[in-house]
């Protein structure tokens, strides 16, 4: 599936979701920023994933350019590590890289509006690499042209690029963490699991491998995500429980060996809303009963009063 970036203003990160990214360089922010553009840039696939027999191969990348200029993009290798939400922060060096792994061709390219362009990636392995996974992020990146504005965005799109290499393949990950809201006054309850990988190769929850919320209510369930070799990465979803109770949603997953895994939090759920109408609406016909009974009580005695008063004759 292809990707698409449509950029109008500074934007932050690459995430692991493969969703786009703006890189930024510039003079101040508080200078104006420059006008939007019909930028639309896809890549497919998102992400490469290079299994032992394919080492040595050479895969192909699509880039397409969905707007109505020529853009000049260039193909970087950038060293990443994955963070707990799901982004890759880029830095000069990363544990298991692969970046000199790799070739591109062609690294730089004018692509004309609503052309193609397919790249090539080599990866030639080292010999006696440590096994498992080793990953790098191409990032097909536009430099900013130039402009009267102060601020100039560079924008791209990263790929992450997983070569695994042969030996023991284990994709094991823990469930470290289970978080939510200890009291809930009703509604939608975040609740968030801490995911760890202790193995060897990144592990996908995706399709027939989710994390699953059991218990009382109901739960949307989580989003597909990865959680890549020596990262942590940290998922949400929301829960709906019952009107009134103490609960303890459980979340569970089957490792690649068949251990299940399982963590759960207590929260205690009272509808506050609720329970202030019906404690309100009790006070008031607490109220409404007293007022009746006491213009009764008022009422009888009036009557009584009337009927001790001393009835006057007429003249004899």
């Amino acid at each position: 599936m292809a990707m698409k970036l449509k950029v109008a203003a500074l934007a932050s990160c690459v995430a692991f979701s493969f969703c786009s990214v703006a890189l930024s360089s510039g003079s101040a922010a508080s200078a104006a920023a420059p006008p939007a553009t019909d930028f639309s840039l896809s890549i497919s696939p998102t992400r490469l994933v290079i299994g032992p027999d394919d080492a040595g191969t050479m895969q192909q990348m699509k880039v397409i350019n969905g707007s109505s200029s020529p853009e000049h993009v260039t193909v970087q290798k950038r060293n990443f590590v994955g963070q707990a939400d799901g982004t890759l922060k880029f830095q000069p060096t990363a544990r298991y890289s692969a970046s000199d792994w790799l070739t591109v061709a062609p690294s730089d390219f004018v692509l004309a509006p609503g052309t193609t362009q397919i790249v090539t990636v080599g990866i030639a392995v080292p010999a006696a690499p440590e096994p498992g996974d080793h990953q790098v992020a191409l990032v097909f990146l536009v430099p900013a042209g130039e402009t009267e504005a102060n601020i100039k965005i560079n924008r791209g799109i990263g790929s992450p690029v997983f070569v695994t290499v042969k030996g023991p393949v284990d994709d094991s990950t823990s469930l470290d963490h289970l978080a939510a809201p200890g009291f809930s006054s009703g509604g939608d309850v975040a609740i968030t699991a801490s995911m760890h990988n202790t193995g060897t190769v990144h592990r996908d929850f995706r399709g027939a491998t989710p994390l699953r919320v059991t218990g009382p209510g109901t739960a949307a369930p989580f989003p597909d995500f990865t959680v890549m070799r020596g990262s942590s990465r940290d998922v949400t979803t929301t829960w709906k429980p019952p009107l009134f109770c103490i609960c303890h949603p459980k979340v569970s997953f089957v490792d690649a060996d068949g251990t299940v895994h399982t963590a759960t939090v207590q929260v205690i759920v009272v509808p506050v809303k609720l329970v202030v109408i019906v404690v309100g609406g009790v006070i008031l016909l607490a109220l409404a009963v007293w007022l009746l009974r006491r213009r009764y009580h008022a009422h009888v005695t009036r009557a009584a009063l009337a009927l001790q008063a001393p009835v006057s004759g007429g003249d004899a």
